[in-house]
């Protein structure tokens, strides 16, 4: 059983799961590469939530592949690049889910920076990224 502290930062770390779902739907989408400013509002959003933002903050960045080797080239450069990483199916199916993860100060150039390197990737191993998500860290 929880205690009443835990369950409130648990409500808070949900509420700001529906901050990045509302923030895809309203914003155009979270993380689109190159540091958007759909990254910038996020961000915001993040420290609105009570997240303190000059702590290290656990990312996930997901990358898709249509095909299995692709993901799989994908994910080992993402892993030379310093990236922990998991492979999948998509949820919907017919992709292949390659989602990276990084513990990072969440900053817009942070986030510049990796657009960067997954622009890089992408145009290397081909696919597509749609975006990050993080949690409220206090």
């Amino acid at each position: 059983m929880r205690n009443s502290r835990e369950g409130s930062e648990v409500m808070k770390q949900h509420r700001y799961l529906i901050c990045m779902l509302l923030a895809t739907i309203v914003v155009g989408g979270c993380g689109l590469i190159g540091g958007s400013s759909s990254d910038q509002a996020t961000l915001d959003q993040l420290s609105e939530a009570g997240s303190d933002l000059s702590r290290p903050h656990p990312f996930d960045f997901y990358l898709y592949h249509p095909e299995q080797s692709g993901a799989e080239l994908l994910c080992s450069a993402l892993i030379s690049e310093g990236f922990e990483v998991s492979i999948g199916e998509s949820a919907t199916g017919g992709d292949w889910l390659c989602l990276a993860s990084l513990t990072m100060l969440p900053t817009i150039e942070n986030l510049t920076e990796l657009g960067t390197t997954f622009t890089r990737l992408i145009d290397q191993y081909g696919g597509e990224y749609d975006g990050w998500e993080t949690i409220v860290l206090p």
